[in-house]
């Protein structure tokens, strides 16, 4: 028995950790939250990346996302019931557009990294 996983991303909000997001990119991660319907059900993830290249910070933030998405989900439908969770085949439906938006944003931060300008970091919230 197998079932299927829609996740959509619906936001991505980019937040400070330390309470300064310069500091946190100086310390060398981004830290996002991220809310995702999956199959219906909303979720929240609290997600942190290491400083890399905007296309490698990217797929990492994806992927992921993508498998604490499904570990949550699994949490929330199968174990409060304990049940064992089926395999799950997860598609990320609106991945293009994640992938288009949210490059943008890792490219501001490789942007900061380089020049120190805190006003390239312009997109903290993105919308899917």
């Amino acid at each position: 028995m197998s079932g299927k996983l829609e996740l959509r991303f619906l936001n991505a909000q980019r937040k400070p950790n330390s309470g300064d997001v310069v500091q946190d990119i100086k310390d060398g991660y981004v830290y996002f939250e991220l809310q995702v319907d999956a199959n219906g059900k909303k979720i929240t993830i609290n997600k942190r990346v290491r400083l890399d290249k905007p296309e490698r910070m990217l797929n990492k933030f994806v992927t992921k996302t993508k498998a604490l998405s499904e570990e949550k989900y699994k949490e929330e439908k199968y174990y409060v019931a304990d049940k064992t969770p089926p395999a799950i085949e997860t598609i990320l439906v609106n991945e293009d557009d994640v992938n288009d938006k949210l490059l943008q944003v890792f490219k501001e931060v490789n942007q900061f990294n380089k020049t120190g300008n805190a006003s390239v970091l312009a997109t903290s919230q993105i919308e899917f």
